[in-house]
């Protein structure tokens, strides 16, 4: 599932390319590494986001299951928030599969002796990307409700033309307001992360911390505990780096904005692969097994 996301901003690139021609096709590649990376990142944020919210719900029953065993029914209300949140993190996915798919449209409508096929099936994908998009503003699951505000109008470069600047002149309100979703859905998605990881690192504390050194018993394992001590402790400041580093992850639009109107800029682009290159490794560095009890 995950590879469905790697071509979206690949296929950007490919826009920007048609809107400039060949000549700037160095330029270019960077978008496209820009997009790969993009892309991986928001996958490996979706997968982040969906284990903190499995973890977090763990903690929560272990924590109170000290206090009063938990029943089956106590188990399956965790179970079924899990799902709710599992579920908005796979809409935000099909969301993006859709956006993919829509630029990937785009390459044929440009390149195809049959138009009106590639005509239809692009009013297809966003007709169907209204509708998830839609669905995900007004998800129950949201701390908040998703408000778009107004959508600005974009200048189409003078050199895309025929069928493809029909297209664009007539669709980019829709695909800007649905990229619009996508980026407030990622700043909702870190705000329920930094939650997540909060009350993990609170019930860890108590749990892999505290309970040990309170107990009447000498603590066996000595190093072991303070190594998981120190990687609870250092649970926020990950999180403030990684809320610095997710910001790159919001310049999809601008990227978008940028192509179809002809004005990509290198020095951007490069901050850009940088800003996400650190946000992939300060999530690689987290995705370590969680600590568990001696």
């Amino acid at each position: 599932m995950l590879n469905n996301f790697r071509k979206t901003f690949v296929l950007v690139a490919v826009l920007a390319t048609l809107s400039t021609g060949c000549k700037y096709s160095k330029k270019y590649q960077k978008i496209s590494d820009a997009g790969n990376q993009y892309t991986i990142a928001i996958d490996e944020l979706l997968t982040k986001a969906s284990e903190l919210q499995i973890d977090s719900s763990s903690e929560k029953l272990l924590q109170n299951d000290r206090i009063k065993n938990v029943d089956v029914n106590a188990y399956q209300n965790y179970k079924n928030n899990d799902k709710e949140i599992l579920e908005l993190i796979s809409g935000i996915r099909s969301h993006n599969n859709l956006l993919r798919e829509y630029f990937s449209s785009l390459k044929k409508l440009a390149f195809s002796e049959k138009p009106d096929k590639a005509q239809k099936e692009i009013t297809g994908i966003a007709t169907n990307l209204q509708t998830i998009g839609s669905q995900l503003q007004i998800n129950s699951s949201l701390p908040r409700p998703i408000v778009i505000g107004e959508i600005g109008k974009l200048i189409v470069h003078s050199k895309i033309e025929g069928v493809l600047k029909k297209e664009l002149d007539e669709r980019h309100p829709i695909i800007l307001k649905q990229l619009k979703i996508q980026k407030e859905m990622l700043n909702v998605l870190g705000e329920i992360m930094k939650n997540r990881v909060q009350s993990i690192k609170d019930a860890r504390e108590l749990r892999l911390v505290i309970s040990p050194l309170i107990e009447t018993e000498e603590i066996t394992g000595i190093q072991n505990w303070m190594k998981l001590r120190k990687e609870i402790l250092l649970m926020d400041k990950q999180v403030m780096e990684i809320e610095r580093a997710s910001g790159a992850l919001n310049n999809f639009q601008d990227i978008y904005k940028a192509s179809v109107e002809g004005k990509i800029n290198s020095q951007s682009l490069n901050q850009n692969l940088e800003d996400i290159d650190r946000f992939l490794a300060l999530l690689q560095n987290n995705n370590q097994p969680n600590p568990q009890e001696n």
